[in-house]
């Protein structure tokens, strides 16, 4: 089940965050701590960009097994339309292909606001930074969930995520650290762990 949820908060995370290859953002690197909810299960992330959004990742640490359970350590790093799932403690990777590319919050083109039904719903501040909130619709694997995403410069720092009336997912940025250089072993597949061909 653990494993499940993992699994659905990585696809998620990819899915509104990742999308090498591109540059998206409106500051050039930022390294973004974030608490997050999922199906009644805290989770901590760090996002790392750089590059105006041409690198990324993120890094997520939960406790698994109960009050005595161990923390799992999971980096996904954006590989243009796929991302690469690293299990830092397992010391395995898996690459999966993005069911959708990932949204550019500052080029919404006609199409891409009909395909999601994206509607702007007012402003709010998060973590300090002024965001625009947005209201749209994602199917993944058959799946349609309802997202409100709160943006700045491009940037998702807040995000609630519902399927069928019930919220399962809320990150919400905590941190946003722009000034510190973002190690580059962020955006790397650790040395020992091999991506199956």
């Amino acid at each position: 089940m653990k494993t499940k949820i993992l699994f659905v908060i990585s696809l998620l995370f990819a899915v509104t965050v990742l999308s090498a290859q591109e540059a998206k953002y409106g500051i050039k690197s930022a390294i973004i701590k974030k608490d997050v909810v999922a199906m009644g299960q805290k989770v901590e992330c760090t996002w790392y960009m750089d590059d105006y959004g041409k690198k990324e990742s993120t890094e997520l640490t939960m406790k698994t097994g109960g009050v005595a359970g161990v923390e799992k350590h999971i980096r996904t790093i954006a590989d243009g339309s796929s991302a690469i799932n690293i299990d830092l403690d397992m010391k395995t990777a898996m690459k999966m292909k993005l069911p959708e590319k990932p949204i550019n919050y500052l080029q919404l083109t006609p199409e891409i606001v009909e395909k999601y039904k994206i509607k702007e719903t007012g402003e709010e501040d998060i973590a300090g930074k002024p965001c625009k909130k947005y209201g749209l619709e994602i199917t993944q694997m058959g799946q349609t969930v309802q997202m409100s995403v709160w943006v700045w410069k491009g940037l998702v720092l807040k995000s609630e995520t519902s399927s069928n009336g019930m919220v399962v997912m809320v990150e919400t940025a905590k941190m946003i650290d722009e000034t510190s250089a973002v190690a580059t072993d962020k955006f790397t597949i650790p040395d020992g762990i091999k991506l199956p061909e």
